[in-house]
């Protein structure tokens, strides 16, 4: 009888360890599925504010050309001193962020003009050589980079000294085909041999989607020295990092000066005072207590001064380093 009576309690108590341990199981499951939850639901809040973010840099975009206004602060011109126009920096294209409370939370937003940026299927060799040793790449990645490239972008199947074609590209772990054809995206730099994601992203060099397009044949062909960022003007005018990013702050601080006069031998033919045609919008909405932050970008280009077209949304941008 003892014996029946140590069994039982024996079993009693091991029924109340696994119910303890289901218990547990399950409010940590809750726990669990609860944070999901709320977190899910801060990152559509904060892809919202983001959306929000874009619609409100487009609106200053269109409204400036609606109003006529030009890059230089003239009658008619942008006027960033004013708390009312502060959307005008929008509008410029040259890159700088803003930032703006909305809501539980906000957005920063920077639209860049892709006109001041070079071109990958217009840029001719030599122009693109001299890039990448004005970044202050290595020369022989220099030469391979610019032979790779040459070789995506052209359609022929001839491999040049350090280029690659197909029969390489088909070779690797993934295996594709080479383009031999035109850029549709900057981003397809990342197909292209030697070319890595810390190279195109800026984690271990310069940045390569901060300094080319493929939408700038739209905007009119050269690079526009008055939007143009700090590595393209570097690459361009042959520039140290540091002189670039002064004529940058001296751009932004530009009032009535002559804006031209800020660059070495002035900008000559590169100097467009135009509202930009084809603009990258990058927009990182947030919420005041998380977190949880959410970016998208849009590429559009303005037809005339009451349209606009999106040539490319992103619902999930990548965030380089520094931003």
């Amino acid at each position: 009888m003892k014996n029946a009576r140590g069994v039982m309690l024996v079993m009693v108590i091991w029924a109340l360890t696994v119910g303890m341990v289901i218990a547990a199981e399950l409010a940590r499951s809750m726990r669990i599925e609860g944070l999901t939850a709320a977190t899910y639901q801060e990152e559509m809040q904060t892809y919202y504010l983001a959306v929000a973010g874009v619609h409100r840099a487009l609106y200053a975009f269109v409204h400036a050309a609606q109003q006529g206004k030009t890059l230089l602060d003239q009658p008619g011109a942008l006027d960033t001193s004013s708390e009312e126009e502060k959307g005008d920096i929008w509008a410029r294209g040259d890159g700088r962020w803003l930032q703006e409370e909305y809501g539980a939370g906000g957005y920063w937003v920077r639209v860049s003009d892709e006109g001041g940026k070079i071109d990958l299927n217009q840029v001719d060799e030599l122009t693109l050589r001299q890039t990448f040793t004005n970044l202050g790449l290595d020369a022989k990645l220099g030469e391979e980079l610019t032979d790779a490239i040459q070789d995506w972008r052209d359609t022929d199947p001839l491999v040049r000294l350090h280029g690659a074609e197909s029969d390489y590209y088909l070779s690797l772990p993934v295996p594709y085909s080479a383009k031999d054809g035109p850029f549709d995206t900057p981003d397809e730099l990342l197909l292209v041999r030697g070319i890595t994601h810390a190279l195109f992203y800026g984690r271990d060099g310069p940045g390569l989607r901060e300094v080319f397009t493929t939408y700038a044949g739209a905007a009119g062909g050269s690079v526009n020295l008055l939007t143009a960022g700090p590595l393209v003007l570097q690459a361009v005018l042959g520039i140290d990092a540091a002189a670039a990013r002064d004529i940058v702050q001296q751009r932004a601080e530009s009032g009535r000066a002559d804006l031209a006069s800020l660059f070495p031998g002035g900008a000559g033919g590169v100097a467009n005072f135009g509202l930009p045609v084809v603009v990258t919008i990058e927009s990182l909405g947030y919420l005041n207590n998380s977190r949880v932050t959410r970016r998208v970008a849009a590429v559009v280009q303005r037809m005339g001064s009451n349209q606009f077209r999106f040539l490319r949304w992103q619902d999930q941008s990548p965030s380089p380093p520094g931003d």
